[in-house]
């Protein structure tokens, strides 16, 4: 048996690495799954992948999750392929490096809209849905910034540590209800996420992650699959008593 067997899991940010990974173990481990993403041409090359791998119902949906109507959209479109939702990772994110003094307004608003306002959208849809069934479970990618902070990075570390107290404050809301919110603080890989923060800089994100690796004590970088195999766990039975908690993944800061 599966870990993940008779599950319905819709994975946000499907089509970047983190979203893939994720969604690849989800299938492994049974779950059927729907896939969104604001990139159609990426996303449906994700969902192709998957299938070919893994003999689990998959749906793909185009979205921009910082648009309500678009979230309500996609889990009416979850309500009726599968009838409910068991699991929601809240993956969708972008970042920016810049120092606070050249920040302009838009680069803080689109920081808070793609990485805090999407998880506040979905999460509200996905809670409306699991509170009648008392079940369910909310993983947040959010990031070691969101605990640490870091310079040059405010408006990420900002909305990455406000995605952490969204996280605390859900689970104390719903979690007597049966519902376990929780996320997952990745430390620097090499995602798209990464190389779109350092674009424009020569930065060999590679060389950095393995220095990061190496001060925190651990033998590598941290991949894809060590996030994908944390949101398994959250998703799955035995994580059953764990809610609101901030895991790090990637070592000690």
């Amino acid at each position: 048996m599966n870990r993940l067997d008779d599950s319905v899991a819709v994975v946000t940010g499907a089509a970047g690495v983190f979203g893939t990974a994720i969604a690849t173990r989800y299938a492994e481990e049974g779950a059927a799954l729907v896939l969104t993403d604001i990139d159609e041409t990426r996303l449906q090359d994700t969902a192709k992948a998957i299938e070919a791998v893994a003999a689990v119902p998959i749906t793909a949906f185009v979205a921009d999750l910082t648009d309500p109507v678009d979230v309500t959209r996609l889990f009416e479109h979850t309500d009726e392929t599968y009838g409910r939702i068991d699991v929601l990772i809240n993956n969708a994110g972008a970042a920016l490096r810049s120092p606070l003094v050249f920040h302009n307004d838009a680069d803080w608003h689109r920081m808070l809209r793609i990485n805090l306002d999407t998880v506040f959208y979905c999460s509200r849809q996905a809670v409306r849905r699991m509170l009648p069934r008392r079940s369910g479970r909310i993983v947040n990618v959010a990031s070691a910034l969101g605990l640490t902070g870091g310079a040059d990075e405010v408006a990420y570390a900002t909305a990455k540590a406000a995605v952490l107290g969204f996280t605390r404050s859900v689970a104390q809301e719903v979690g007597r209800r049966g519902i376990c919110v929780n996320a997952i603080c990745p430390t620097l890989a090499d995602s798209g996420v990464s190389r779109a923060y350092f674009g424009g800089f020569d930065v060999d994100i590679r060389a950095v992650a393995g220095y990061l690796a190496r001060r925190a004590a651990m033998p590598r970088p941290i991949a894809p699959d060590d996030v994908a195999d944390i949101a398994v766990f959250l998703g799955a039975r035995e994580s059953a008593y764990l809610n609101g908690q901030a895991i790090l993944v990637g070592g000690v800061g």
